[in-house]
């Protein structure tokens, strides 16, 4: 029996179990950081700053459609819906384009790697695209880079090896003479390890934290069970969220001492926010789009900081993609597209003066200014002119009018364009064709 004959076993491997994300590649279980704490795949989501530029990065990319385009004389056209492959508009049966995408760009983030299986037809054409998890891959390098690829269970047992001709690996951060890339995660485990632990930390003060943290000092000298047992009541009167800002009392002469620090004075909250910012710059996230009391001073409006996040944020990770899933089409000749322009929409009013730009010069239409608008096209092709302005022409066109003249034949005079009519005029009212004549007639009178 071939590899994934069974619906079942494909879809297990698409997605694997959730406790399975946790397991590491180089070993079995989780790795202890310095800190104390391990960190995995799986536990890393429980810092905030990790999910959040995960999802924020998977949402944007998986939010934005996917054109298919041809390169047709030197020029780039897209290519008819209806004969595009059915892929592209959803990669599998059993995912939309969203579910899917987003799981490649977690992938990515998470574990440094994507990995995808095509089914294909009896022509060899691609028919689907699924995303297995990356714990259940692993790389066999060949000596001229025609690696395959391992393929095992929930059990870690292989269930078969496939070529690059099946399966389609997308490493993001690589290093010379490794094919499997880096994950972020394993690269930042001390720094998430960090912010888990100061996240625990904060919990644990509110959860057993006193307002009168310090010691009991106790004028004689207590037995050792007189002393746990003056611990104990205290502890029961005063720890805790409820019991906080309660009136202690000591008996027996026993005096209470403060002596630790607020977390504030700690600079618990100066480190939990560092370590927030430790993890946009992991994945090049603007602070401010993690942490809300980081301000963003650059840029004069969101739409510039938004072109800035798909920039330098989503861009590598667009174009890693691109390449990658159009070695399926005709190499050179077709491409797929994210088009980031869905996000770069800037407003209403903004738009429309930039198509009148785009009109009056002469290099978009009203059809085409139109199909950006989700809009059909003007009836009877009266959308399809371009217009130039009149007091332009093309360099060296000039030298020819001039003999033209010379000859005693007129210059070609350019096309005159439609003038709009005035959005401030008063529809109703009438123009009278005498009106310029009595006018000309009561300055002449005046004078």
């Amino acid at each position: 029996m071939s590899l994934f004959t069974r619906i079942g076993e494909l879809r297990a491997a698409m997605s694997g179990a959730a406790s399975d994300w946790g397991r590491d590649v180089e070993s079995v279980g989780m790795v202890r950081t310095s800190s104390g704490r391990k960190v995995s795949r799986g536990n890393s989501l429980q810092m905030v700053a990790v999910y959040a530029c995960q999802s924020l990065i998977g949402d944007a990319v998986a939010s934005l459609p996917v054109d298919h385009y041809t390169k047709a004389n030197g020029r780039k056209e897209s290519f008819d819906p209806v004969r595009s492959p059915r892929w592209i508009r959803q990669p599998n049966p059993f995912q939309t384009s969203y579910e899917f995408w987003f799981r490649v760009v977690v992938s990515l983030l998470s574990d440094g790697n994507a990995f995808l299986y095509t089914l294909r037809n009896d022509r060899g054409e691609v028919s689907a695209l699924y995303c297995l998890h990356p714990q259940y891959v692993s790389i066999v390098d060949g000596p001229l880079g025609d690696n395959r690829y391992q393929v095992s269970d929930a059990q870690g047992a292989v269930q078969g090896t496939l070529d690059r001709s099946q399966l389609l690996h997308i490493p993001a951060f690589t290093v010379p003479g490794t094919s499997r890339g880096l994950s972020p995660i394993d690269m930042a485990r001390e720094a998430i390890g960090l912010g888990l632990v100061a996240e625990e930390f904060g919990s644990r003060f509110f959860e057993q934290g006193t307002t009168m943290a310090g010691v009991i000092e106790h004028p004689g000298t207590p037995r050792p069970d007189e002393a746990q047992l003056l611990r104990a009541m205290f502890r029961k009167s005063h720890a805790g969220v409820k019991n906080s800002h309660s009136v202690g009392v000591l008996t027996g002469g026993a005096s209470f001492k403060p002596i630790t620090l607020s977390p504030e004075q700690a600079q618990f909250l100066e480190t939990r926010r560092f370590q927030k910012a430790e993890i946009a710059l992991l994945y090049r996230v603007p602070a401010y789009l993690v942490d809300s009391s980081v301000s963003s001073t650059w840029g004069t409006g969101i739409e510039e900081q938004n072109k800035f996040f798909v920039d330098q944020t989503l861009m590598p990770w667009i174009v890693r993609i691109e390449q990658a899933v159009s070695t399926f089409l005709l190499p050179g000749l077709q491409y797929i597209r994210f088009n980031v322009d869905a996000r770069l929409r800037a407003k209403t009013k903004d738009r429309y003066e930039a198509y009148q730009v785009a009109l009056n010069n002469g290099f978009l239409n009203a059809d085409e200014i139109r199909a950006m608008e989700d809009l059909a096209p003007l009836p009877k092709k009266l959308g399809q002119a371009y217009y130039r302005p009149l007091n332009l022409g093309v360099v060296g066109d000039e030298d020819k009018d001039a003999k033209k003249t010379e000859a005693g034949q007129p210059a070609p005079t350019p096309p005159v364009l439609p003038v709009a009519p005035d959005p401030n005029a008063d529809p109703n009212a009438q123009q009278d064709p005498n009106a310029t004549d009595q006018k000309d007639q009561q300055n002449a009178d005046g004078a």
